[in-house]
């Protein structure tokens, strides 16, 4: 049966649909300052990833899986040239409210401010800051003794950006930057610690006439994790240094396609556990072919190194590959469709293991978007996900990390 709660629900995404389509043009997406209100509502079959055979009442005190969350968002957004400079700021709160787990609810404050800085013609850089809240995947944010994953973790990241680019002549340019991320968990989770990393980076592009680049970059990292000391009997770390070098290529093959590329070389070592450090290689390719004027599709195969740290495994090696299409059917309305296939290999055990964690995690979207008038935007969603796994452990959550998941989603945004 559907609930009051939910009913009005529905009845505030009809509103906005039905006023933005009956309103006349009161903004545009090139006005220096715009506001925007949106609602959408999501259904969830497996909202916390379980597996077919998790004992869903002993773990979550609940037998239901699904939930339906409904989000709303109003936010303001700044765009203003001036002489060489520009300025951004991008405010936006997100309300989520979950149905059944209620306990789940969440403001989200995300925000992003920019300086577009131009000195000269040939410098000219950036000076930012940004803001992310969202609440944690199940999928990933879990801990079996502590059953983690009944309890809402919202993640928090922030970013503080400065960097430069210096044209000195012929195509060739000069980059740099400094850097610091904040990252945070409302739950303690040991696999990926609260951190500070603070940075820089300098590096060389060269730009020719047909616009295609090369560049090669360096850069330095410092990283201390919060409110952790040094354990030594679980061989959790208090801080970190991480090299990276990369080279990056932007080659336009055709009118119609274009190469976009980097590889690189990450090494990481921890201040005293170097039985947690990790190094590799680093890599994307991606193919952006776009046939016919409506018609647009994206491949890439990527490999990245990420930490994830527990007594089996203290990062993971993840290699994708990704397909990305996209239609615009009309001027109005556009259908787009991802497949993503990861497999990732848990490296970096701190004990003897039998057999190293393996998974292999799919998705696929299909998506519309309609825009009915300058100032309203109507999307839908479908998508499942699923994920095969090597993990094996008894526990309430059905003893591994294999789950099937579906997801349906629809929403309006009204831009003032």
């Amino acid at each position: 049966m559907i609930t009051t709660r939910l009913k009005s629900h529905s009845i505030i995404i009809q509103a906005l649909v039905t006023i933005s389509l009956s309103t006349p043009v009161w903004a545009d997406e090139q006005d220096a300052l715009n506001f925007s209100a949106g609602a959408a509502l999501t259904f969830e079959d497996n909202l916390f990833r379980l597996p077919d055979s998790a004992n869903t009442r002993q773990s979550l005190g609940k037998s239901q899986r699904s939930d339906r969350i409904f989000v709303t968002n109003a936010g303001i957004k700044i765009d203003k040239p001036y002489s060489l400079q520009r300025f951004q700021v991008d405010l936006n709160f997100v309300d989520n409210r979950y149905d059944t787990y209620s306990y789940l609810d969440y403001t989200a404050f995300n925000y992003r401010a920019a300086w577009l800085w131009q000195l000269t013609p040939n410098i000219k850089g950036t000076l930012s800051a940004d803001q992310q809240q969202v609440l944690n995947s199940f999928s990933e944010f879990r801990d079996f003794n502590n059953q983690l994953n009944i309890r809402r973790s919202i993640q928090t990241n922030e970013n503080r950006i400065f960097d430069i680019d210096g044209l000195i002549g012929g195509g060739w340019h000069l980059l740099g930057g400094v850097s610091e991320l904040r990252s945070r968990n409302s739950v303690a989770f040991n696999a990926v610690g609260d951190f500070v990393q603070t940075g820089a980076n300098i590096g060389v592009k060269y730009i020719a006439a047909s616009e295609n680049s090369i560049a090669l970059i360096q850069r330095a990292y410092n990283g201390e994790y919060q409110g952790r000391i040094a354990d030594a009997p679980n061989q959790l770390d208090s801080g970190f240094k991480q090299r990276e070098t990369e080279v990056q290529l932007q080659w336009r093959l055709t009118g119609k396609s274009l190469i976009d590329a980097k590889l690189g070389y990450v090494d990481r070592e921890h201040d005293h556990f170097s039985s947690r450090d990790y190094d590799g290689v680093t890599s994307r390719l991606a193919y952006n072919w776009q046939p016919t004027g409506k018609l647009g599709i994206i491949t890439s195969l990527s490999r990245n190194l990420y930490s994830y740290q527990q007594a089996a495994n203290s990062y993971y090696v993840a290699d994708t590959f990704a397909i990305t299409p996209v239609w615009q059917v009309t001027t109005k309305t556009s259908l787009s469709m991802r497949y993503d296939y990861t497999k990732r290999d848990y490296r970096g055990a701190v004990v003897a293991v039998a057999e190293q964690r393996e998974d292999d995690v799919q998705s696929l979207m299909l998506s519309a978007d309609w825009r009915p008038t300058r100032t309203i935007k109507v999307t839908g969603s479908l998508r499942h996900e699923m994920r095969n796994s090597t993990y094996n452990q008894p526990n309430a959550f059905g003893g591994d990390l294999e789950y099937d998941a579906n997801t349906a989603s629809i929403g309006a945004q009204l831009l003032f």
